[in-house]
């Protein structure tokens, strides 16, 4: 019986060339959710057909569970854990990026097919911030070309606050300079004059500004994107047109009232 996929775009009101492709029979009701969460809409067969793979930056990601050599590969052991839940590495000369006990993403940059293998049990509430974050860390991957900057954390009151991964629970803001949009989980928001932007990654007594030399540096390493060669030249091109005109500061740190 010939396999039935649905597929699914990143911002498909943007036309970004950006899609996952899931089993018709998926029946994960969470992944689906986070999928729309995430900005990725269901399209019909017509929309389908017209997807192509000569377009400039398209990638497709097939998300299927995991076969018993790959679900090993994944549940790993916790003895040999010495990085964290998160490595980078490369399988058959491929770059290869595995969350532990999540998924298995790979990622042959030259190439429009992308393969995510995800556990059969993924159950857990810290399994599922996890494959937001594996998502997260597609997508910065995926418009990486395209001049696209993506860092864990929110927008709120019209600011985006940056994070650290662990504060932010897998949840990313992806800012797009060229198209003037900053997409969050709450919706998208137009880039005007007078941005700011707050750094909770670390504590602050008092509010203080970040120069522009700083705001770029800490915009070039806290990238989502995970890449043996770095930043790519277009988002070194959107790091500098942002930080011309936007206001950064650190957050100010507010400890817990004690009772």
């Amino acid at each position: 019986m010939e396999q039935r996929w649905n597929y699914y775009q990143y911002r498909k009101l943007h036309q970004y060339p950006v899609y996952i492709r899931v089993s018709a029979d998926e029946g994960n009701p969470k992944f689906l959710h986070l999928l729309g969460e995430m900005g990725f809409s269901l399209l019909t067969d017509g929309e389908v057909k017209k997807i192509s793979l000569q377009k400039a930056h398209s990638r497709i990601l097939t998300v299927q569970s995991a076969g018993p050599k790959v679900q090993m590969q994944i549940s790993g052991s916790d003895l040999l854990d010495k990085y964290g839940m998160e490595s980078l590495s490369y399988m058959n000369g491929l770059p290869v990026y595995t969350y532990r006990k999540v998924g298995l993403l790979a990622m042959p940059t030259s190439r429009n097919l992308w393969d995510l293998a995800v556990s059969s049990d993924i159950t857990h509430t810290d399994q599922m911030i996890g494959l937001r974050v594996v998502l997260a860390r597609f997508l910065a991957s995926a418009l990486a070309d395209m001049g696209v900057l993506c860092y864990w954390g929110t927008v709120k009151d019209g600011a985006v606050i940056m994070m650290k991964q662990a504060q932010s629970f897998g949840e990313s803001v992806l800012i797009d300079f060229e198209r003037k949009t900053i997409f969050s989980q709450g919706g998208e928001m137009r880039i005007g004059n007078n941005l700011k932007v707050f750094r909770r990654d670390t504590e602050a007594r008092t509010s203080s500004h970040i120069s522009r030399e700083e705001l770029i540096s800490y915009l070039s390493v806290s990238s989502c994107l995970l890449s043996f060669t770095g930043i790519t030249p277009a988002m070194k091109r959107s790091i500098y047109s942002l930080s011309a005109g936007v206001m950064a500061s650190y957050a100010v740190y507010e400890p817990i009232q004690s009772v």
